[in-house]
């Protein structure tokens, strides 16, 4: 039996969620939560094997901070369970501890079987709604991408990157084809659009 803690500040959506993830094996909701400070306490309490969620939680802790503290329950996974997934916040999610990204237009059968990954072990699950290449940008690329919506910080990006005005230059290069973009402004847009 998996044990599953449900945490959605909607209680449509979270009944909704533990109605569909109690209808038979391996699953059983054995706890939930709406706010993030009450994930936290609860969680803590009961060590659910997988936490699914909700990305922005009315709290005390921000995503990234409640994904820090339950990186400290040892047993414990966390699957953020989302409305949407720009590049930039599910990568950084991910890093962050989570051990997957699904969306709520999710199917169940979808949602079941990424919460069945993650209970044996699987890292950076993330709906087949979302890109692949979204768990393929690295970190440097990450940051690169964010100068580049920063009006007039792409001068600073090699200073701040430790790197030469023409490897950032390289790197522009190597992520718009990376993304199969034709050119640094189609990236610059791309960019924009996921969040970044």
């Amino acid at each position: 039996m998996i044990r599953l803690m449900v945490v959605d500040d909607h209680l449509s959506t979270l009944n909704q969620t533990i109605d569909l993830l109690n209808q038979g094996e391996p699953f059983k909701v054995v706890a939930k939560a709406e706010t993030s400070h009450e994930a936290w306490q609860t969680a803590s309490q009961i060590l659910p094997d997988i936490i699914l969620l909700d990305l922005h939680l009315p709290g005390l802790y921000d995503t990234a901070g409640l994904l820090k503290r339950f990186s400290n329950l040892k047993r414990t996974k966390v699957v953020i369970h989302a409305s949407h997934g720009k590049a930039a916040e599910v990568q950084d999610l991910l890093e962050a501890g989570a051990s997957g990204y699904v969306l709520k237009e999710d199917s169940p059968a979808l949602l079941k079987m990424a919460l069945l990954m993650v209970s044996k072990g699987s890292r950076a699950v993330i709906s087949p709604s979302l890109p692949r290449y979204i768990t393929r940008l690295t970190l440097q690329e990450r940051t690169l991408l964010r100068y580049l919506v920063l009006k007039g910080r792409l001068a600073k990006a090699a200073e701040r990157l430790g790197i030469s005005d023409q490897e950032v230059q390289d790197l522009v290069q190597h992520l718009a084809e990376k993304l199969e973009l034709e050119s640094s402004d189609k990236l610059l847009r791309w960019a924009k659009k996921h969040g970044f």
